[in-house]
Order: structure tokens, then C-alpha cells, then sequence
């Protein structure tokens, strides 16, 4: 039933926009009609402004086209006389090495004058291109344009821009063997100005000297310029276009007219400003490019005519000035017969649009009598489904105020829902004065459940724990699901701790019996981080954020039990969280450095070598144990820089104080098995030691046996990739693992070391000095290298020589020393 004000509603939408559409119509075509007047002045002038902004681009392609094409013929004139250059130096070290090998039983000196005397009288290019010669001292040992320098050295001799250029060639060769260069030096006959040469060297290795050939730059420029100045005078484009350059001075370099070339702007016409250049460059103001209307300096052929709106481009390098033009009247007349078309074509427009706006309005108002009377009919149905969409609505509101505050997959609450319940039983147990009790638990292993099993089997487990976890929530206490394999729940007026203990192995207990899932029996435990409320934390987040701790902490050691917030704990992982941040940097700070403990050969009590050891000395943090800062280093990934540091700069110690030699000593290098086992391990050392200069067969490294254990298929082919590039391989800790003596029979290992928990029980446990005798014998009958660690004693020495061992090292023999002390010592 339709109420009254309804029906009103009704009547004012069924006449209202008839009328609006009749005064729409109306004000309309009066509209129309104006601005079809205005719009066709407007169009008229558009059609003129677009036709001269059309030629405008086109003299702008002209000019940017021919600019462009002045840079790539420079650019291709110096590559070919580049190519020329170093074409004629390897023809020339043909000569070179036919003469110096049929002159190897003359002097260096005499075979070098031989040389000098065949490449003096050598030209190329027309004669200006020549070759001379220099040692790598930088002493010209030929120069056959300046004979006055030969037998002088040039090492600091600097061209006209201050560069070092005899320097320079050296460093060129060192690093690259030869190469290119330009220069620029005083013109002897023109003061103020410079030549510009190119030139290219390459080292002739047996006489220890470089050749190079020479050519003069403004030769090429010269060239390109005559090259280019001839084609773009038979450029022509449209019914009078032509490009015109000009020089600085006003020479008119490129013209059409044959006859204008050579001629100067000037003398061409009187009437042009003598500072017409100086004008030109005062408008270019640190712009490339121009449009300027006032460049009418050559009659036009167009109703002699002489305005032109004409496009400069100056082309710096040369003080070129590139100019092309449109005479703006013959535009004009072009456009007139167009206007009179355009015009007689926009009355017909206004017409149709007149004609077409009448029949528009009278179908809207027939259309408009059709829907008013659609719309009173909808407009009750619509009354009734609103009423019933409401109550819809109602039901949808409440689903998602559910879905907000629980999860998904589980029905827990979530961390919202959770972080407020907090927050609510907070101020509960502060009045009751009790405490609360916050727990983190992670499910252990929850990864391999869903890898072996799949996703599906993975949460269908997690529904089951937490139908499990339901059943020990009682009254104000909560459990929710805070992401992944994560709950948190928090027990509430609690008298003490141990009634939190209690809630913990409630917990605890829920895993005690296996899961059947799909038919499959899934065993999985959990480990709980507990914070408590006022000990720990006074609100949700940190409270939260304390468990969470208590769990990293627990997870990095005793993973599968539970472990109460403290400030021991917080101090552990605030100290790790900063030997972490402070790790990342310590490079770049350099706080990292080496020191080297010798090994000693038994035999003779000489050193054999040196084990490379890091340290670390970080200014927050002090001195930092190398077990501490190693660890952290391969699990952020950081182990391959510090690794690569410690290899690249042992190396380079080493070969700096003890060089390759007949006595050179052995260097030993610890390898992480994070390094070891990334795709590119092999090439990357091979080219730090390679740079380094040392000899590979000095270098040992050492890897320890849970390389092997954690994965041997992977490590086994880059050990022997490495054994056949020549280093040695060094089995670290030998004994201490179960499966030692397997990997001595699979792998390429040179070296065993005894661990210093052997040598260090010696006299006190029978079975350490068994097992020294025959790690020894072992090492002896595979013919390996046996190095004992941890000599502390003379009486431990003594005893290591008794059983023949082949290397010792340790403290009793010497201390680790920095590079300098290990030089001082044993160089």
C-alpha cells in the first residue's frame, strides 16, 4: 500500500522530466549554436597553428636528422681510424717478433735499435699516422716526430689537460696489455690552440717495451666535415626547403646554392646585425635549439616573401650552427582553400547536431512517460525487499563479526580476539591481585608433517590439536591460533608459578598420544615460551612478545619442552640479536682479523706451516669468540664474505712475507660446510688464490666431519674437484665422529688432525693415547699428513714424537701471531 507522500513522489517523476527535457533542449541548441560559432573561429585558427606546427617538426626532423647524422659519422670516422690503428700495430709486432727472432743472440739494446730503425720511417694515412716506442719505465726509447725526447723518460709527462699519459699506457698495459687513448698537446704552430691525437699501444713481452701508433684527431675531423658538408648541400625537402650551417664567424659552410658557399652572412647582406652570432647564441642561452622568426637573410622564392620561421641547432664540438626553415605565407595561402571547406562542412554539422538534439529530446520524453510508470510498480516490490534484505543483512553482519575475531581454518579465536581478551583479564587479575600466565607454543616438526603427508593431511592435524587444546579451557582462559603451527594461551588468576607449570603439562600431556589422520599415525610434540603478567610484562604485546623469546630460545637448544621468560634469557637474545646486526658490518669496520699458529715438523722442529684463525673485535661487544660469531655468520648467510675475507687475506699475507719457494711454508685454511656446498664455491676460491699469487699446492683446507655427515653426496665431488686443482684436504677433529675412518677410504683427504681433546688426555686416559697411536698408524698407511692439535706440554710433545706423528701445533710451541710477529719470528 502506497502512502500519500508516495504517491506525490509518484506524480513529480512522471511530469518533472518531460518538462526539464523541453528546457534542457532549449537552452541547448542555444548553446550549441554560440559555441558552434565560436568553435568554428577557433578551428580555423587551429588548422593554421597546426599546419605551421606540423612544418615546424617537419624542419625539426630536418635539423635533428642531419645533427644526429654529424655525431654517427664522427663517431664511425674515429672507430676507423682506430680499427687503422691498431690494425697497423699488429702488422707491426709481426715485424717485431720475425726480427727479434732471428736477432735472440744480440743485446736487448741493439735488437730495440733494429726496431726503432724499420717502424721510424713507417707512415700511414696520407703520412700523418707513425708508431713510437717506450719501456715500461716510461723512457722513449724512438719518437720519430719529436727525435729530441728519444732516450728521455716521460713517466710524469702530462698532456694539456694534466693527464699523466706516458703513466697511463703503463697502467693500460699492466692491466690490459694496450689499448687506446686520447690525449691533447700544445699546437708548435698556433699558440692557445691544442692538437687532438689517438693512439693505440700493446706490450711486446720478450724486449719489455710497448709500440703504438699515432694519429692526429682533427685529421679525422677535418675529414668527416669535408664528407659531410657535401652531402647536406644537395639535401633538399619540400617545394623550397634546404639546410643551411653556418660557422661562428658567419661562413656559410653548407647552402643549396653552390655559389653561397664560402661566403660570409656578412657580405651577403648589409643589413644583417654584425653581432648577428652573438645574438644567435645569446637566445640559445644554454639551450641546443631554437625557433626564431627573424633569420630572413636569404630571399625567399615564395612571393618574395622574406619571413621565415626558421629551426638553429648548433652543434658545439664544431661551432656549427644547423639551420632549416618555413616561409609562414606560403603556409597561409595553403590553408585558404581548406578554411572555405571547413566552413561550408560545419554549418551542415550544426544542422545534423540541431536536428538529431529535436528527435533525442522527444524520444527522452516518451521513454521518460514509460519509466515513471515502470517505477511505480517496481517502487513497491522494492519496499518489500529492502524489509527482507535487512534481516539479511542482519545474519551477514554477525557471520563477519565471527570471521574477524576467529580463525578460519581452526573456529579459535585469532590474535585480535585474543590480544583484547588480554587486555580485559589484565585488569582483572591487577584488582584481584593474582598473576596471569602467557604461552607460546610451536609444534615441533609441523613442517615435516606437511612435506611427508601434504597440506591437507597438515591441517586437518592442526584442527585436531586444537579440539584438544578446547578441552583444558576453563572459565576466563583462552587458546588461540597465532599463525601457522602457533597457539598462544593464557591462564588467568593464577596465585604462582608453579600453577603455570601445572597449565604447562596440560599442554604438554595433549601429545602424549598419537594422532590417527587419513589412517596415518602422525607423533608430534610442542614447544611452550611462558611469560607472566606482572613479572614479566604489564600488557598483551609485550607479554607476547616476552613468550615469544622464551620460545626462540628454546627452539635453538631443547626443543620439545618449555621454558619460563627470565632476564638471563632476554639478555642471551638481546646479546645474539646484536652479535647479529653488529656481524653484518663488522668487514666494512674492519674488526676482523687473522693471526696464524704455527705448525712444527717433528722431525726437525722447523715450521711446516700456519693455520689461519679469525678474530673479532667489535666495539660493542668486545672481543667476540670466533665459536660464537662462525655460527651466527653460516646461519645469516654471511659466512661466504667473512670466508672469502679470510681466505683472500691469508693468502695474500702469506705470499707477501713468505713467498713461493723451494722452503715456502704450508697454509691451512677452515673451510665452513655452508661454503663448501654452494655451486660456486670451487670458482670463487680458485680465483682469490689465483689473484693472491700463492702457490695452490700450499694451501690446505680443512673441513670437519659434519660437512660429510649432513650431506657426504653433495661434498664428496667438490672435495675431489678441489684435490685435482691441486690443494690439500684436511680432515678436521679425526676420531670424534662415528664414521671417521669410512671417509678416509670415499673422500680425497691429504691430512687427519687429532682433536686436542685426545692430546689434551693423553696422560690420563689409556684410551686417548690408543687412539692417538693409531690415528698416527693410519695416517702413515694411507699416506697422510697426521697434525696434532692442543700441544700444551713438553711432556705432550715428547710423547707425540715417540709415536712419530708427522705435525704438531699448539700453545707450548707458539701462540697464534699476527703476520708481522710470525715474519719477525720465522722469516
Amino acid at each position: 500500500m502506497l502512502r500519500k507522500s508516495d504517491k506525490k513522489l509518484l506524480t513529480i517523476i512522471s511530469v518533472l522530466p518531460t518538462a526539464l527535457i523541453s528546457l534542457f533542449t532549449l537552452i541547448l541548441s542555444t548553446i550549441v549554436i554560440h559555441e558552434n560559432e565560436i568553435k568554428k573561429n577557433s578551428v580555423i585558427e587551429l588548422l593554421y597553428q597546426d599546419s605551421i606546427i606540423k612544418e615546424k617538426e617537419r624542419v625539426k626532423q630536418q635539423v635533428d636528422y642531419i645533427y644526429n647524422q654529424i655525431i654517427v659519422e664522427e663517431k664511425l670516422a674515429e672507430e676507423k681510424i682506430r680499427g687503422i690503428l691498431k690494425e697497423r700495430v699488429e702488422e707491426s709486432f709481426n715485424a717485431l717478433s720475425l726480427i727479434y727472432n732471428q736477432n735472440k743472440y744480440k743485446s736487448k739494446n741493439d735488437i730495440i735499435k733494429l726496431i726503432s730503425c724499420i717502424l721510424r720511417k713507417t707512415r700511414f694515412n696520407n703520412g700523418r699516422g707513425y708508431f713510437f716506442i717506450y719501456n715500461m719505465e716510461g723512457k722513449n726509447l724512438m719518437h720519430p716526430i719529436k727525435s729530441e725526447i728519444e732516450g728521455k723518460n716521460h713517466l710524469h709527462y702530462t698532456d694539456a689537460d694534466g693527464k699523466l699519459l706516458i703513466e697511463d699506457y703503463i697502467q693500460s698495459i699492466k692491466h690490459n696489455g694496450g689499448g687506446f687513448n686520447k690525449w691533447r698537446e700544445d699546437n708548435p704552430n698556433q699558440e692557445g690552440e691544442y692538437l687532438k691525437k689517438i693512439s693505440y699501444i700493446k706490450y711486446f713481452e720478450p724486449l719489455d717495451i710497448f709500440v703504438g701508433s699515432v694519429e692526429y684527431g682533427d685529421n679525422i675531423k677535418k675529414d668527416v666535415q669535408d664528407k659531410l658538408l657535401s652531402w647536406i648541400s644537395d639535401i633538399r625537402y619540400g617545394n623550397n626547403g634546404y639546410i643551411l650551417i653556418l660557422d661562428k664567424s658567419g661562413n656559410i659552410l653548407s647552402h643549396y646554392d653552390k655559389d653561397r658557399i664560402n661566403t660570409n652572412i656578412y657580405d651577403n647582406n648589409q643589413n644583417i646585425e654584425k653581432e648577428f652570432i652573438d645574438v644567435l647564441d645569446e637566445k640559445l642561452n644554454n639551450k641546443d635549439s631554437i625557433f626564431s622568426r627573424y633569420l630572413n637573410y636569404f630571399n625567399s622564392v615564395v612571393n618574395n616573401d622574406k619571413t621565415k620561421l626558421s629551426y638553429i641547432r648548433k652543434y658545439d664540438d664544431w661551432d656549427w650552427y644547423i639551420s632549416a626553415g618555413v616561409y609562414t605565407k606560403e603556409q597561409k595561402e595553403l590553408i585558404s582553400s581548406k578554411e572555405n571547406i571547413l566552413i561550408e562542412k560545419n554549418q551542415q554539422e550544426l544542422m545534423q547536431i540541431l536536428m538529431v538534439m529535436l528527435i533525442l529530446a522527444f524520444s527522452l520524453a516518451l521513454l521518460s512517460l514509460t519509466i515513471s510508470k515502470y517505477v511505480g510498480r517496481r517502487f513497491t516490490k522494492f519496499q518489500m525487499r529492502i524489509s527482507n534484505d535487512f534481516n539479511v543483512l542482519e545474519k551477514t553482519k554477525n557471520k563477519m563479526q565471527h570471521m574477524a575475531l576467529h580463525d578460519s581454518l581452526t573456529q579459535l579465536p585469532n590474535r585480535f580476539m585474543l590480544e583484547s581478551k588480554i587486555e580485559e583479564e589484565i585488569v582483572k587479575v591487577k584488582e584481584n591481585q593474582k598473576k596471569l600466565a602467557l604461552m607460546f607454543v610451536d609444534l615441533d616438526n609441523f613442517k615435516k608433517v606437511n612435506d611427508h603427508y601434504g597440506h591437507d593431511v597438515g591441517d586437518m592435524l592442526l584442527k585436531k590439536i586444537s579440539a584438544r587444546f578446547t578441552h583444558i579451557i576453563k572459565d576466563n582462559n583462552m587458546v588461540a591460533r597465532f599463525g601457522g603451527d602457533e597457539f598462544i594461551f593464557f591462564f588467568s588468576n593464577l596465585n604462582s608459578k608453579e600453577e603455570a607449570e601445572i597449565a604447562v603439562n596440560k599442554i604438554q600431556n595433549i601429545f602424549n598420544d598419537e594422532m590417527i589422520i587419513c589412517g596415518k599415525e602422525i607423533t608430534t610434540g610442542c614447544s611452550i615460551g611462558i611469560a607472566m603478567y606482572p613479572d614479566d610484562a604489564d600488557n598483551s604485546s609485550d607479554l607476547i612478545g616476552k613468550a615469544d623469546i622464551a620460545l626462540f630460545k628454546l627452539k635453538g637448544g631443547q626443543k620439545g619442552s618449555s621454558l619460563f621468560f627470565d632476564k638471563t634469557i632476554n639478555e642471551e637474545v638481546n646479546y645474539q640479536f646484536t652479535l647479529e646486526n653488529e656481524l653484518k658490518n663488522a668487514l666494512d669496520n674492519d674488526e676482523i682479523s687473522l693471526v696464524y699458529q704455527p705448525q712444527i715438523e717433528v722431525k726437525t722442529g722447523k715450521i711446516y706451516g700456519v693455520e689461519v684463525l679469525s678474530r673479532w673485535d667489535n666495539k660493542t661487544l668486545g672481543v667476540v669468540s670466533p665459536v660464537q660469531f662462525i655460527s651466527v655468520a653460516e646461519e645469516t648467510g654471511m659466512i661466504d664474505d667473512i670466508g672469502d675475507f679470510v681466505l683472500k687475506k691469508s693468502c695474500e699475507d702469506i705470499q707477501k712475507v713468505m713467498p713461493n719457494g723451494e722452503n715456502a711454508i704450508m697454509l691451512s685454511v677452515n673451510i665452513s660446510p655452508k661454503q663448501l656446498i654452494k655451486k660456486d664455491f670451487v670458482e670463487r676460491i680458485m680465483n682469490i688464490v689465483c689473484k693472491s699469487g700463492i702457490d695452490i699446492s700450499r694451501i690446505t683446507l680443512e673441513i670437519t666431519e659434519n660437512i660429510l655427515i649432513s650431506d657426504l653426496d653433495a661434498a664428496a665431488p667438490i672435495l675431489l674437484a678441489l684435490k685435482k686443482l691441486g690443494f690439500g684436504i684436511s680432515l678436521d677433529d679425526f676420531g670424534t665422529g662415528y664414521s671417521s675412518l669410512s671417509y678416509l677410504n670415499n673422500l680425497p683427504i691429504t691430512e687427519i688432525k687429532i682433536d686436542r681433546s685426545f692430546v689434551n688426555s693423553l696422560f690420563t686416559n689409556n684410551q686417548s693415547e690408543t687412539l692417538i697411536k693409531a690415528i698416527i698408524a693410519i695416517g702413515s698407511s694411507c699416506k697422510m699428513t697426521v697434525v696434532a692439535e692442543g700441544a700444551e706440554t713438553k711432556e705432550q710433545l715428547d710423547k707425540l714424537k715417540e709415536y712419530k706423528c708427522d705435525l704438531v701445533q699448539g700453545f707450548y710451541l707458539d701462540k697464534p701471531l699476527l703476520i708481522n710477529e710470525l715474519q719477525d719470528k720465522y722469516s
